[in-house]
């Protein structure tokens, strides 16, 4: 499925004649694998776009390339976007697959105050990759929506945690006018009676079809990612004590070497799969408790804070005590 996203992402920086000899650097692909129906790990994929903000520069990226995925650009997953019923059901269907075209990212639909919004959760990630995803995606769910019913039957708000670039007129283009910065979050939001709103180009038959081939290429990619899953489950599942990476192959009922091997075929290193989960679990610590800095480095394995604090920074590009300072002032904000 990447295929699509790949091509578009190049067609983007082409426009901003951006020289791509690094753009596949240490990600095991090549631009001659674009001709297959290539699917990126979730590393893979990371590399990848992160090499594409490096050579663009351009904090407005992930805008660019989402608000040119048409349908047609998003190759089988989009045909069963335009054959659904309903935006709900296209809605539905986006979160059903989600995990196929971005994996690294969380994304739910939740009810508040007679919308449905589409919130995006990613801390794991960098800051800048965070921002690119999150773009992308709100942007191709415009592009896709204007495409599949008529222009100003919807009711959409976008509201963005960070502040308004010094040019905010692509965002109020592609967002309307009433796009919100400085936000406490992130979130793009339908009126739930848009949810309703009939699909031009719905057909019931061709939509089971394309759902099917979704279905197939999401047992694949499942089977793939299977290890990195399933070793992610382990070590969040361990509690305080993190096993190292001979326990979890036990756990796992095969050898250390098959483990970091199968790991490797999955773009990953073990240890970038440990990083992830303590990244993962400090922010819910530092937004979710009120537990000190030292509990948390102590519960996330570290002998002492400033190892905490440099591996904090080095994962998130912020450290601890500024996660913590922003959840505080969201909250009271609110």
């Amino acid at each position: 499925m990447h295929s699509y996203y790949l091509k578009t992402l190049i067609k983007v920086l082409k426009a901003q004649n951006i020289v791509l000899d690094c753009l596949f650097n240490n990600s095991g692909i090549k631009e001659d694998d674009l001709t297959k129906n290539v699917n990126l790990t979730a590393q893979q994929l990371d590399t990848i776009t992160s090499n594409a903000i490096d050579l663009s520069q351009d904090r407005q990226l992930g805008l660019l390339v989402g608000s040119s995925m048409d349908i047609p650009s998003q190759g089988i997953f989009g045909y069963a976007i335009v054959t659904s019923a309903t935006i709900g059901e296209a809605l539905k269907l986006m979160l059903r697959y989600n995990k196929a075209l971005l994996p690294n990212l969380d994304v739910k639909l939740l009810s508040r105050d007679n919308r449905v919004e589409v919130v995006i959760k990613a801390a794991h990630l960098p800051e800048e990759l965070q921002r690119f995803y999150l773009e992308l995606l709100y942007a191709a769910i415009i592009r896709s929506g204007s495409t599949l019913i008529p222009t100003g039957k919807t009711s959409v708000h976008v509201e963005l945690a960070y502040a308004a670039p010094c040019d905010s007129a692509p965002y109020q283009k592609l967002f309307g006018a009433k796009v919100k910065f400085n936000s406490n979050r992130s979130v793009l939001s339908f009126a739930e009676a848009d949810l309703d709103l009939a699909i031009i180009s719905a057909n019931p038959v061709a939509r089971d079809i394309f759902r099917r081939e979704c279905d197939r290429l999401l047992s694949r990619d499942t089977q793939r990612g299977m290890i990195s899953e399933r070793v992610q489950e382990v070590l969040l599942q361990a509690g305080t004590e993190f096993p190292n990476s001979a326990r979890v192959a036990k756990q796992l009922h095969m050898s250390e070497s098959t483990l970091q091997r199968r790991l490797a075929k999955e773009g990953y290193k073990f240890q970038q799969i440990l990083d992830q989960v303590r990244n993962k679990l400090a922010h819910e610590y530092l937004k979710g408790t009120q537990l000190s800095i030292n509990e948390i480095a102590a519960l996330l394995g570290f002998s002492d804070v400033a190892n905490f604090r440099r591996a904090f920074k080095r994962w998130s590009e912020f450290t601890p005590s500024a996660v913590r300072n922003e959840t505080l002032n969201s909250n009271h904000l609110t």
